[in-house]
């Protein structure tokens, strides 16, 4: 088997990873994981590595009861992202498989794309991760188009109108999907319309935290 990150051969070793569930083997080759940086502590709401303490942004009352990250989006992270968001290579989802955990909790809702975006970029990268995690994507909200997140400044996005819209009513525990975590205004803005509209509790699941 090969890498599918840089295609070199990979060795698959026998961890506390896989030894009791060998049904999720990594498809990284070991330099390609080391890339990686798994977030071990941080913000206990949000996860920000930066911080042992709540950091300034999970100071105030949300919607979304507490984020889980993964990795934290160094370099390498940031390189993978660009090929697999921006530069279309959906393949590179499976690379994620070995980080993400083998059970979690609530009805899975991916952070939806606006119907511009999931036409420019060919597919919903929540939706990967969401379907990675062997879930039932819930579609209980949809997003207006707006300008890309990322060339936002934090300000700009806490200041912008909320883009979320509700589908339908909703009930019970949700886990609200995306990729990454930043100042994590998309995922309260999400969860906010999802607590508006029945649901009992809102909590997040990303792979990074910038």
């Amino acid at each position: 088997m090969k890498c599918v990150y840089c295609f070199q051969p990979v060795h698959p070793k026998t961890d506390w990873r896989n030894a009791f569930l060998p049904g999720r083997p990594s498809r990284l080759c070991e330099e390609c994981m080391n890339g990686f940086e798994v977030i071990t502590e941080g913000c206990p709401r949000c996860c920000n590595p930066r911080y042992s303490e709540t950091c300034p942004d999970c100071r105030h009352d949300s919607a979304l009861l507490s984020n889980t990250s993964l990795l934290f989006y160094n370099d390498f992270a940031k390189e993978w992202m660009a090929r697999f968001k921006y530069r279309g290579d959906y393949e590179l989802i499976a690379s994620m498989s070995v980080f993400l955990p083998y059970f979690v909790r609530g009805k899975a809702v991916p952070v939806p794309l606006s119907d511009v975006r999931v036409e420019e970029r060919g597919f919903n990268q929540a939706e990967a991760i969401t379907e990675l995690l062997m879930k039932r994507p819930r579609p209980y909200l949809k997003r207006s188009h707006s300008e890309k997140q990322a060339k936002k400044s934090k300000q700009e996005r806490e200041r912008g109108a909320n883009p979320f819209l509700p589908v339908q009513q909703v009930r019970g525990n949700l886990l609200l999907i995306d990729d990454i975590y930043t100042t994590g205004t998309t995922m309260k803005q999400a969860a906010a319309v999802l607590k508006e509209n029945g649901a009992d509790s809102v909590r997040g699941l990303t792979l990074f935290h910038s």
